[in-house]
């Protein structure tokens, strides 16, 4: 089951990193330089409101500043596409089903 969700999660992170990359993609071929855009600027851009309560709820109601200055700036600051594209492989590498060659040389 868990194998499951972790798949399920790394294609739903694979499609929005592709997604995000062909925004990027599209604005680059308009303005004609390399156009990178931060995942806070596209989450703001959707919905500035849920962003806000995520400041608030890790830094008021959890009562740990550190983690949104420290995890979650760096994060948003990043390109979306790489952060969904690493969330991607992390679920996908967790959801994988052992290698059998593997299996075979433990005799299992």
């Amino acid at each position: 089951m868990l194998k499951l969700l972790s798949k399920l999660l790394g294609l739903v992170c694979l499609a929005l990193s592709v997604i995000l990359a062909i925004l990027d993609l599209t604005s680059s071929i308009a303005d004609s330089k390399i156009v990178l855009t931060a995942l806070g600027q596209q989450w703001a851009a959707v919905n500035t409101t849920s962003l806000q309560y995520l400041q608030v709820g890790i830094e008021r109601k959890l009562g740990l500043p550190w983690l949104w200055n420290g995890i979650f700036i760096p994060l948003l600051q990043m390109p979306g596409w790489l952060v969904f594209g690493i969330l991607a492989l992390v679920f996908l590498w967790l959801g994988r089903s052992p290698d059998r060659r593997l299996r075979k040389r433990l005799g299992s």
